[in-house]
């Protein structure tokens, strides 16, 4: 027995996952007994000196609901350092959910933890599948120094060895810990399969050993194994059996090694008698797949699950956050601090790497299409609700209703420019309807269009004027049209008796940043608007429909494909959005391409609607696809299903996006539906947008000979991509689609590929290749995972000049991805318009989080720089600002060295200088009257 370290720090641990192949509330019956062994253990058995629940507070959190009484001996365990918990609330995929995300959920962590005794400060994450770039300077934002982890590294790992100093972008350093093995190293000691430590089998002494030696001999291969770390448990793992025994049996065995059972803190406690200089550096986010699989085919697993936690990040942190922010402070509104903190725990908890990645069950996956729903009818109803405040639907006297008033709400932190349509409502009180005009709040004329008016009777039911979006209010119209046509429906000749609803495009200029517009409909005699705009034109030929604006033009094929030209650089892409299907035997884990892609064949093109404000137009066309993966599933099937395909496109005037939303009624089997945009141009790198980073990565994967998962040709997004060269590019904008991959054509220029639907069947299986033939999970059969039915994805193409952030790719995404709420009231009891609440400037610059500090009264505003050059961001607010500093992510000050933040103009502005990546949390407090 040689190789044997001088210590060894075994950590006891379990990692309990949430949900996985079981629902939630099964796994939380065994997680009652579990946990309750585990106080027993750490009550009643003197050698058994501590255990780690997991990183994530959840687990406390669930335990606790099950068995309340073990409250006050959690807190005791804890305060005397037997117990750790946290730092993290759930332990996430960090690629699949935002940036602000992992800080709301390392906040949450905290605070479920506080009450018991506080967190443990190590950031372990033990099973996330890769770790994003910016991670080491979070968790030194949240006061943590060190990272144990198990999966992401590539050939660098050799060198690297067990502990390392890992670098973010900006510069922050956490000590890395990579666990020899894994998380489960040396779980289960005594048995002959890991997984008996579930069962009454007896524990055998001397397999603990030969585990332990085998461990430490794999150890001795890298550098950093001394001190030697142990990871006693695994998935679901009661403490281990006979651990006194175990103890005895390994310090006989190595008489000159000095075990301790621990935490991690011990162990890092150990290593860090060696200097942290004295070891090798890594810098950037963690994707390889040498030592364990990386699994990154979840990324477009169950993509619906994507796309409606892209929405509810969005609600939260885009729309509802600020503008609830802005109403707190300058007008008193009740700061929703329950509502918001419950809607936050739904989410989180759809966050762990088994859920949001979309590898569990069906059952578990239709549970959290619940959880998401209660984000979104909580979100909504409090921006419905503030908005009613803001523009009440009822005026005091029933007179005064008839002065009709739309809110038109913008909760980003920059000013904007917006087509917004809306189907306002006038009652049947005298208009002249034929001579209507729209004004703002100073009663200037501004543009805008009729697209469609009706007269119906009024019906129990809707109140449209409180829908915040002309799509919800049009979708929940449409319930009624049909099938209560012969009452609901009128014409015009009875229109005196009936509710007039009009469907209106708005020119809505220079909307107020964290604000709102407000704009009336009137037949009151005045001016015409100023049509100083560039019409939209639509123009059908042949069989193509030409969409152009003064900044674009674009042209859809019948085949849905797309030509795009830039009219300022005169840039032009021809054949975007090619529609490509091919066969997939893998699973939720992993893609596994098969068979000749399938191309949509030419269909019709044609105009929906347009004025010349905004125009859409639809290709309608269908994918030809065979019906399933063949039986020996090396290929596709031979029948053949026709799956309808549409594509539309959008266009409005002043915009520089063409939104694109592609709908596939799928009805085949075992297949992946990508869109394919040759970019016409050389580059060596595809830049996406990340969390808090713009990660730049090699338009193609290294080898990777000898990996236990080969490299995948698909890379994890956020909201958009794009393709550069020195003169400028194209960016593919996205909502909820995180999988792309790029490749180098023929001629030597870039194609991206955005991946709009895979369609998978089995949770886990161990018969294909991309994977080494390995499983990843049980292989338990998942139909839901197929995606049957109508399937729509949306995104955007965006071309741009010079530099991406200089040309607006991120303050454009940011403005697709939040279309403006609006909602429908009178002018009496309104409150007044106009004035932006907090608004930035720099385009290098992104705002995360607008929020009423978590213990302050103040103003949260979290920043990034985007860049790698140093600037300052200039705030500009409502209110005078008293006081302004830098904190945390947690928002308590932290001993970081980081230019200090001034505040000028009598308070009105705030100077936030910015390093290079710097993640800045920024503390305003208010005069106490105005709050």
């Amino acid at each position: 027995m040689s190789h044997h370290p001088r210590r060894a720090f075994i950590v006891s641990h379990t990692h309990w996952d949430l949900e996985w192949y079981e629902p939630w509330s099964r796994f939380r019956v065994n997680l009652a007994e579990v946990a309750s062994r585990v106080l027993d253990a750490l009550d009643g058995d003197p050698e058994f000196r501590h255990f780690v629940l997991d990183g994530q507070t959840a687990v406390l959190e669930d335990y606790l609901a099950a068995v309340p009484t073990d409250s006050g001996r959690v807190q005791r365990l804890v305060r005397g350092g037997r117990l750790a918990l946290g730092p993290w609330y759930i332990l996430p995929d960090e690629f699949l959910v935002s940036g602000e995300a992992t800080v709301r959920n390392l906040l949450r962590g905290h605070a479920t933890a506080r009450p018991y005794g506080g967190v443990q400060k190590v950031g372990t994450m033990p099973d996330s599948f890769g770790h994003i770039a910016q991670l080491p300077q979070l968790l030194r934002l949240a006061g943590m120094d060190s990272f144990v982890f198990t999966r992401g590294l590539g050939d660098e790992a050799q060198e690297l060895g067990w502990l390392f100093r890992w670098q973010a972008p900006d510069g922050s350093e956490v000590l890395a810990v990579n666990q020899c093995d894994g998380y489960c190293n040396a779980a289960g000691l005594g048995f002959t399969e890991i997984w008996h430590a579930h069962t009454r089998r007896r524990v055998d002494r001397e397999l603990a050993v030969a585990k332990i030696d085998a461990l430490f001999a794999k150890m001795a291969e890298r550098p950093g194994a001394e001190p030697a770390l142990l990871n006693n448990g695994c998935d679901h793992f009661p403490p281990q059996q006979d651990f006194a025994g175990v103890m005895d049996a390994l310090r006989e065995a190595y008489p000159d090694t000095v075990f301790h059972h621990g935490s991690f803190a011990d162990f890092l406690a150990a290593v860090r008698e060696t200097p942290d200089g004295e070891r090798p550096l890594h810098a950037g986010e963690m994707l390889g797949g040498r030592d364990h699989l990386i699994l990154s085919g979840v990324w477009s697993a169950r993509l619906e699950l994507k796309q409606a936690n892209e929405f509810c990040q969005g609600l939260l942190t885009r729309q509802v956050e600020p503008l609830c922010a802005a109403a707190h402070f300058l007008h008193g509104d009740p700061w929703p601090a329950g509502v918001l903190d419950d809607a936050w725990r739904d989410l989180l908890r759809n966050h762990p790497h088994d859920s949001i990645c979309g590898c569990s069950t069906d059952e578990v996956h239709r549970e959290m299409e619940t959880r998401f729903a209660r984000v979104r009818q909580t979100g909504e109803q409090l921006l419905a609700r503030l908005l009613n405040r803001s523009t009440p639907m009822f005026a005091t006297r029933e007179a005064d209703d008839r002065i009709t008033a739309i809110d038109v709400a913008n909760p980003l932190p920059r000013r904007r420019t917006e087509v917004v349509e809306r189907m306002v409502v006038l009652q049947p009180l005298g208009y002249d309807l034929d001579n209507l005009r729209v004004v703002d709040h100073a009663d200037r004329p501004v543009p805008f269009r009729v697209v469609r008016r009706r007269f119906l009777e009024r019906f129990w039911g809707v109140d449209y004027r409180a829908q915040l979006h002309a799509t919800e209010q049009r979708r929940r119209l449409d319930d009624y049209l049909e099938p209560f046509a012969d009452r609901f429906v009128g014409g015009e000749a009875d229109r005196d008796q009936k509710d007039c609803f009009l469907e209106l495009e708005i020119l809505a200029r220079d909307l107020p940043a964290v604000g709102h517009a407000r704009y009336f409909v009137t037949d009151a005699p005045g001016p015409a608007a100023d049509e100083d705009f560039t019409a939209v034109t639509a123009q059908e030929t042949g069989n193509t429909v030409e969409l152009t604006n003064e900044h674009l033009t674009a042209t859809l094929h019948p085949d849905g494909t797309i030509d795009l030209r830039d009219l300022a650089t005169g840039r032009a892409w021809r054949g975007l959005n090619r529609l490509e299907d091919t066969g997939d035997v893998g699973d939720q884990y992993d893609v596994c391409p098969v068979g000749e892609a399938v191309t949509t064949r030419a269909g019709t093109a044609g105009l929906v609607s347009a004025t010349d404000l905004l125009a859409t137009a639809v290709a309608r066309t269908c994918l030809t696809l065979p019906g399933a993966a063949a039986a020996d599933r090396q290929g596709r099937s031979d029948d053949l299903v026709d799956c309808p395909v549409t594509v539309q496109i959008r266009l409005a005037a002043g915009g520089r996006r063409l939104e694109i939303a592609t709908t596939l009624d799928n009805r085949a089997l075992d297949h992946r539906l990508q869109a394919v945009f040759p970019s016409g141009f050389a580059t060596a790198e595809v830049v996406s947008d990340g969390q808090f980073h713009l990660d730049r990565r090699p338009l193609q994967r290294e080898g990777s000979a000898g990996w236990a998962q080969p490299a995948p040709a698909e890379w994890p997004q956020q909201d958009f991509s794009l393709l550069a060269d020195a003169q400028g590019g194209l960016a593919v904008l996205n909502r909820g689609l995180p999988e792309f991959s790029t490749c180098v054509d023929d001629d030597g220029t870039a194609t991206l590929r955005l991946t709009l639907l895979r369609c998978v069947g089995w949770l886990s299986r161990d018969d294909f290749a991309t994977r080494n033939e390995t499983n990843a999970g049980p292989t338990l059969a998942t139909p839901d995972a197929q995606a049957p039915g109508p399937r729509t994805a949306h995104y955007a193409l965006v071309p741009f000049a010079g530099e991406p952030l200089a040309g607006g790719v991120k303050i454009e995404s940011e403005s697709y991805r939040t279309p403006p709420p609006c909602h429908q009231g009178v002018a009496d009891g309104a409150r007044p318009a106009g004035g932006s609440f907090l608004s930035q400037r720099r385009p290098e610059v992104a705002i995360t989080a607008l929020k009423r500090a978590e213990r302050t009264r103040a103003l949260a505003v979290r920043l990034v720089n985007l860049s790698d050059r140093p600037l300052a961001e200039t705030l500009t607010c409502l209110l005078p600002v008293l006081e302004a500093e830098k904190t945390g992510i947690l928002e308590t000050f932290l001993e970081i060295d980081r230019d200090p933040v001034t505040v000028t103009h009598g308070g009105r502005r705030v100077r936030v200088p910015l390093a290079p990546h710097e993640i800045a949390t920024v503390l305003l407090t208010f005069a106490e009257e105005d709050m």
